[in-house]
């Protein structure tokens, strides 16, 4: 089984249309979640494919794994305000299958050097692979754009409460659980623009405390980051 899961709310309603229709002949099982708010747009109620939940406040991007535990086979978090291509699953999945499902793959990708201090690891983020831009071969990365992710179920597990108080640092979370269970993340080789970006202002407060807790976060866990470096 494919599923792909989405959080989105109502100020991102009008990128669905461009969004969710290449994503939807690609999958068997669509989990979108709309955050603060109870509707949604009329064609998303009509797809069989797509499982619709909603919460009056903004419970953040991690809803995007509300589908997560009722999947076994492949499970795709998606972005609002990403154009995916037409071979997206084909691609994402056939480079898992060459790993033995044994990898987190995804397109956005990045590193950072866990032996210098826990201080704004993610402002200060190395060989970043833009998700929009080319990539000559697969990558191994620390940190996935999870939003550009991709895991099998049945080889690592994730659900919204995992993320819990980390919210909207869905990035960190999972690249820690990752690091901790010793699954590798993976960024694909492709071509330039093999996914494109709809431009849009972000809806996360990235304040201080926000990039505070992403560090204590990844301090916690710095022990298995050394290990991917060392190798």
């Amino acid at each position: 089984m494919i599923s792909i899961g989405m959080a989105t709310m109502p100020s991102r309603f009008k990128n669905l249309a461009i969004t969710i229709p290449t994503l939807l002949n690609q999958c068997d099982r669509m989990y979108v979640h709309v955050n603060g708010a109870t509707d949604a747009p009329s064609f998303l109620k009509k797809e069989s494919k797509i499982k619709l939940t909603f919460s009056h406040k903004n419970k953040g991007g991690q809803m995007a794994f509300k589908g997560f535990p009722k999947t076994s086979g492949y499970y795709f978090c998606v972005d609002d305000d990403l154009m995916y291509p037409d071979d997206y699953v084909e691609k994402m999945v056939a480079l898992m299958i060459d790993y033995d499902d044994e990898i987190i793959a995804c397109v956005h990708g990045s590193d950072f050097d866990p032996y210098k201090p826990s201080k704004n690891v993610f402002k200060n983020k190395t060989n970043a692979h833009v998700s929009y831009q080319g990539l000559d071969d697969h990558a191994r990365v620390m940190i996935p754009g999870v939003g550009t992710s991709a895991m099998s179920t049945k080889k690592f597990s994730l659900s919204p409460t995992d993320f819990y108080p980390h919210k909207n640092m869905r990035d960190a979370v999972v690249a820690c659980k990752a690091a901790k269970a010793g699954m590798p993340v993976m960024a694909i080789k492709r071509e330039a623009n093999w996914i494109k970006k709809i431009p849009m202002p972000t809806e996360i407060n990235k304040n201080e405390a926000y990039y505070e807790n992403i560090d204590r976060l990844i301090a916690r866990h710095i022990e298995y980051f050394k290990r991917i470096a060392g190798g």
